[in-house]
């Protein structure tokens, strides 16, 4: 696949040239996509230029990767045959995570571009109960500058500002609220950065069992990377996203093209055999910062962790989270997750599901987790782990905080264990690409999720907030 140039001179109206986990430009699906008549026109900038130049009618002649054309239902639609080639031909990190039309296509059909493992449904689905509060239609909350948002209902428009395909939650085991803007239910989706609770939910368990401790050196068992700067990373910092290294996913770092963390989703993507983890041993240490002292987010962090917990079990890490966890939820549809080119589940960032079977993972975190399983898969003891491995003080005036007084309206306790936000009233939420969310309050008995595609700045993710509104308003506060 041909990777399109970028061009330091192509800005679109409304859209911020940065984001984290994202990389913003280039070109174009070009005249097929037009021609098909899929509806993914350029909308605005040189493209229409170009046919109002070659006259009435002519096909456009590109269309940026950063483009948001509507509606986003569109492609609840087969693609036609030559857009899928198309976009085939297109198809790298750069147009997979600009969050615009073409990373819409690869977020609902990622395993036709990448290799997946699969988890296949058992013999028995768990059976979702519905309640929906059609109340839920017109919650808003109050943003960090107490500014009232939109009516949820006009914010998920399928031209909403954020582009969410789905949301779901949940309250005492019944979904109480489902909205499908730009997917179909049945479609997979990808979870990007939501990913990494799946990944910390068997590091809790073999912490539990004793196969490991917190404290440990994280290559005592990620072996892969032994003899470099990571025998000076425990288990501790590597789950808290502290490990003091310049690898940080940040909207800074995004936009330097050489940045080491541009190079590691070129390279487990797009690289050859184990050059991904070659880089992982080349990363290097930030000048006055030590492992603990600073929550710098980053996948890096999450895939020392896959790669522990295949050495500790010494299973394919997909096989051992369907023993543990996936087979229990009573799943309805197939389960993916990516490859990286040496075989590695992507487990940090590429899982895949149907928005309800990501909710049936969501409420395994619930009292009603018996709502879908036979099995108590995320223990008491478990949840307090979970929320209680992170260091608020280093949280403190990190980059991920100021996110998220902007997404809720207001500042978590700290991060911990690959969650991002952890409240002080033991909610915990964790965020992906694009939009992508799962939001978990034990103590309220909810949980939801969203599925979305958007440019990381395009507008402010506002979906997290609205999913803890919601769970006060069920829970009368």
């Amino acid at each position: 696949m041909n990777a399109p140039k970028l061009s330091d001179q192509d800005t679109d109206a409304g859209v911020v040239d940065t984001g984290r986990r994202g990389f913003l430009k280039t070109a174009a699906i070009g005249a097929a996509a037009g021609a098909a008549g899929l509806g993914l026109q350029p909308s605005l900038g040189r493209a229409q230029d170009a046919a109002a130049a070659s006259g009435a009618g002519a096909p456009p002649a590109g269309l940026e990767i950063t483009d948001l054309t509507t509606p986003i239902s569109k492609l609840k639609s087969p693609l036609p045959l030559e857009v899928q080639r198309a976009v085939w031909d297109a198809f790298d990190s750069r147009t997979m995570n600009a969050g615009g039309d073409y990373s819409a296509i690869y977020s609902t059909r990622l395993p036709q571009f990448l290799r997946n493992g699969m988890i296949m449904p058992g013999a028995e689905r768990s059976a979702l109960r519905r309640n929906i509060e059609s109340d839920l239609d017109d919650l808003t909350f109050m943003t960090k500058d107490r500014t009232p948002m939109l009516r949820l209902a006009d914010y998920l428009h399928e031209g909403g500002p954020r582009r969410v395909q789905a949301m779901m939650m949940a309250h005492k085991g019944r979904v109480v609220f489902e909205a499908y803007p730009g997917m179909n239910p049945t479609d997979l989706h990808v979870w990007y950065s939501a990913s990494k609770t799946t990944v910390t939910s068997l590091t809790t368990m073999l912490e539990a069992e004793g196969l490991f401790s917190y404290d440990d050196p994280v290559t005592k068992h990620a072996v892969e990377l032994q003899g470099s700067i990571w025998d000076d990373i425990s288990f501790r910092d590597a789950a808290n996203m502290s490990a003091g290294l310049d690898i940080e996913e940040s909207f800074a770092n995004y936009t330097v093209p050489d940045s080491w963390i541009n190079a590691f989703w070129d390279q487990i993507i797009f690289g050859e055999g184990d050059q991904w983890i070659q880089l992982m041993r080349a990363a290097k240490p930030l000048q006055g910062e030590g492992p603990g002292d600073r929550f710098r987010y980053s996948t890096a962090n999450t895939m020392t962790l896959v790669l522990a917990v295949q050495n500790i079990t010494q299973r394919f890490w997909l096989d051992e989270f369907n023993a543990r966890v996936w087979s229990h939820i009573g799943a309805a549809a197939p389960f993916a997750v990516s490859m990286a080119t040496d075989g590695t589940p992507i487990s940090g960032g590429f899982n895949q599901s149907t928005p309800e079977d990501m909710i049936r993972y969501a409420m395994l975190y619930t009292p009603s987790w018996k709502t879908v399983s036979d099995t108590q898969v995320v223990t008491d003891q478990m949840l307090e782990s979970l929320r209680t491995l992170g260091n608020p003080s280093a949280y403190t005036g990190s980059t991920e905080e100021g996110y998220h007084l902007d997404w809720f309206g207001e500042r978590p306790l700290t991060n911990s264990n690959q969650w991002d936000a952890v409240f002080e009233d033991g909610a915990m939420f964790k965020h992906g690409n694009q939009g992508q969310g799962i939001y978990v309050d034990p103590g309220r008995d909810f949980c939801g999720m969203t599925f979305a595609t958007c440019p990381n700045l395009a507008e402010i993710d506002h979906s997290p907030g609205y999913l803890r509104a919601a769970a006060k308003a069920l829970a009368g506060g």
